[in-house]
């Protein structure tokens, strides 16, 4: 090579490292170039983070709403149970309403199953089973109607099903046979996957075992804890006073009071002489003895909860290890206590709030009952109608009823505590 292009071969190439350097010093602490956009974006067939899981049907069968409604009740799960409820983008979608429309109705759902979602939860934590609802009831089917497609009409062979009306999430006892019901009316199909399009309802067994507290611990009726202390060997000794036969009711009780009055009086005595104990429940055998001379000692049976207790039947007493018939029974009657009392309130059959109550608890936190055997201060005062007529009780937790007014054809009736005994 000639020494002249040799020369110029040197100096380009000491240029170009003087340059090279240059643009690196000119580098320093500063930020890198951005990268290409190819490198920075995701393919366009590739979902941005998030979107994946939004558009993913959550309930892919029938059987994964069923289960999540199970769980969310007896677990009291409120963002897992409002997720199994069609939601107004999907309602939309579904049957192209128009959005407002289609918020009310989902509200309207929610609004409607509230009844069954309150039913489940707990009142008094310290009261429940071990496990709750859940570990004493389990699921055994989540039974579904007929299919039918988009305009309601029972499918037919290559119709997509897209609907399922009178569905029903089956319960049951997990140490027993008896199955209970959670009516599921309507379930669609949307992009989310099956979720409910009606509001739910728990049939009247169920709702009747939950509220008469059959669930609750089997210690609530033992007489320590059970406010009427039903145990065998205690009993109840009252004075009986029939005090005339004059309309003028008033007027006879201020001259009863007056000493003015003689009345006629005996005495009766209630002892409890059996308890048959189930789960949940059980019946008390009382026998009552009056101290006339030719009185004849009569039987009457209770049927006690943790909530309630009823008069029972022959019937009754003898469907004892029947939960379906006593279940029935109970929604039939009304309960003659209903537990915790509380002044103020009021109950009436199955123990449910009516436009009517037949009985009712004054609000008198101040009342002062003094009897023969003792000064009884702050009972619950129960007013009530019975075949008789009209009646008023003077209770007191852990001691029973220790005063009895009764206004009837005959005339006003007094039945007071003399004595008693309470086992515990």
């Amino acid at each position: 090579m000639p020494a002249s292009r040799r020369f110029l071969h040197l100096f380009l190439s000491l240029l170009c490292c003087l340059a090279l350097t240059a643009c690196e010093r000119a580098l320093e602490g500063k930020a890198p170039p951005l990268r290409p956009l190819a490198y920075t974006e995701a393919p366009p067939e590739q979902a941005t983070p998030g979107q994946e899981e939004e558009n993913e049907a959550l309930f892919v069968a029938p059987e994964d709403l069923g289960m999540t409604l199970y769980q969310a009740l007896v677990e009291q799960e409120r963002t897992d149970f409002e997720s199994v409820f069609v939601t107004a983008p999907e309602l939309v979608e579904l049957i192209r309403a128009e959005q407002k429309g289609a918020q009310a109705s989902v509200a309207e759902y929610i609004r409607k199953s509230e009844p069954t979602w309150t039913l489940f939860t707990p009142v008094e934590a310290s009261e429940e089973s071990i496990g709750g609802l859940g570990g004493l009831l389990r699921l055994v089917d989540f039974e579904l109607g007929r299919g039918r497609n988009l305009a309601g009409k029972l499918s037919r062979s290559g119709d997509d099903i897209v609907q399922h009306w009178g569905n029903e999430l089956k319960l049951q006892l997990i140490d027993g046979t008896k199955t209970f019901v959670v009516r599921v009316p309507k379930i669609v199909k949307v992009r989310g996957g099956w979720k409910l399009a009606q509001g739910i309802e728990a049939d009247p067994a169920l709702r009747m075992y939950i509220e008469a507290g059959i669930h609750l611990k089997a210690e609530l009726l033992l007489p320590e804890h059970y406010p009427y202390p039903l145990a065998v060997g205690n009993y109840w000794k009252y004075r009986v006073r029939q005090i005339g036969t004059s309309a003028n009711e008033a007027l006879e009780e201020q001259l009863e009071a007056q000493g003015e009055m003689q009345a006629e009086e005996q005495t009766v005595t209630l002892s409890i002489t059996e308890l048959l104990p189930r789960r949940g429940y059980l019946i008390a055998s009382l026998e009552r003895q009056a101290s006339a001379v030719d009185a004849k000692r009569t039987l009457f049976r209770y049927l006690a909860t943790p909530r309630h207790i009823y008069h029972c039947t022959r019937d009754c007493y003898d469907n004892i290890d029947d939960l379906s018939y006593l279940l029935g029974y109970m929604s039939k009657q009304t309960p003659i206590m209903l537990f915790p009392l509380r002044r103020g309130s009021g109950w009436d059959k199955a123990g449910r709030l009516a436009p009517h109550n037949r009985y009712e608890v004054k609000s008198q936190p101040d009342a002062h009952v003094v009897v023969p055997a003792g000064d009884f201060v702050n009972p619950f005062i129960i007013v009530g109608s019975i075949e008789e007529g009209h009646e008023e009780r003077s209770f007191v937790p852990a001691v029973g009823v220790v005063q009895r007014r009764v206004r009837s054809g005959t005339g006003p009736r007094v039945e007071e505590l003399l004595e008693y005994r309470v086992l515990f």
